[in-house]
């Protein structure tokens, strides 16, 4: 009698409707975005991006990540498949598991600050380029659910590199030697305008020196190489222009960065 009666309570209990609230599936609930805070940004300059997160549902919910990190930024050159450079690279977190209340409406925000160096501490070259952002979480099953948001940006160069032109400094090298210079122009290598007067001399430095070449002519440029990879393609040059042997001019290279179409 006490097993029969026991049966039919069981039977009951899975009879009756449960009173407890299902859990919101995480993805029906969630909005999750990046926004540049500048959609243009000048070479050197910070890029700031603002991470959005919106409780988009009717009921509070609980964000669950699997350790401290609760976001990621990764940055791409438009076109390529590999990142230029990772927020969380590097960083250490914590490996219990956190979370975030969040009530219906609300936004969580965070900020995050890119210096424009990539993951090997060099400047970026001029360009568009991707952010990626990830928001790794845990559902109710407790398995991991990556939301990924994106929005594109272009880091333009300085205004400075387009306030001069080759022929600027062929017609007044006496008003330029010894100042700083900025130009454009397309890296020849060692293949000069043969029609050049100031390149006509070959190499005014080293045998190493290299040919920069705009729409107004041409002239060489020593101290730094240019990277291999822009031989024929335009780069944008920070200098001094000097006098070499004879009294040819020469640019003397501080920063060369490859001028990346879009």
């Amino acid at each position: 009698m006490k097993r029969l009666m026991w049966l039919v309570l069981v039977a009951l209990g899975m009879a009756l409707p449960s009173t407890a609230q299902k859990p919101v599936p995480i993805y029906k609930a969630v909005q999750w975005q990046v926004v540049p805070e500048q959609h243009e940004v000048e070479t050197g300059k910070p890029v700031v991006f603002i991470l959005e997160v919106r409780n988009a549902g009717g009921a509070p919910i609980a964000l669950r990540f699997p350790s401290g990190k609760q976001y990621d930024v990764l940055v791409y050159k438009q076109g390529e498949w590999s990142e230029r450079w990772q927020w969380s690279r590097g960083k250490s977190f914590t490996m219990a598991f956190s979370s975030i209340q969040l009530n219906p409406g609300e936004v969580k925000r965070f900020r995050v600050e890119w210096d424009q160096r990539d993951d090997k501490g060099k400047q970026v070259p001029p360009g568009y380029y991707r952010v990626e952002a990830i928001l790794p979480l845990v559902n109710h099953q407790g398995r991991r659910e990556e939301f990924r948001a994106s929005a594109v940006f272009r880091i333009r160069p300085p205004a400075r590199y387009r306030s001069l032109r080759i022929r600027d400094l062929i017609n007044n090298p006496d008003r330029w030697v010894g100042a700083q210079v900025f130009l454009e122009g397309r890296n020849m290598g060692w293949q000069p305008d043969p029609n050049c007067p100031v390149c006509a001399g070959g190499p005014p430095v080293t045998r190493s020196d290299w040919v920069l070449r705009d729409d107004t002519g041409c002239i060489y440029v020593t101290g730094k190489w240019a990277p291999a990879n822009t031989r024929g393609q335009e780069v944008f040059i920070e200098g001094t222009l000097r006098r070499g042997r004879g009294g040819q001019i020469v640019i003397e290279a501080k920063q060369i960065l490859p001028a990346s179409p879009r």
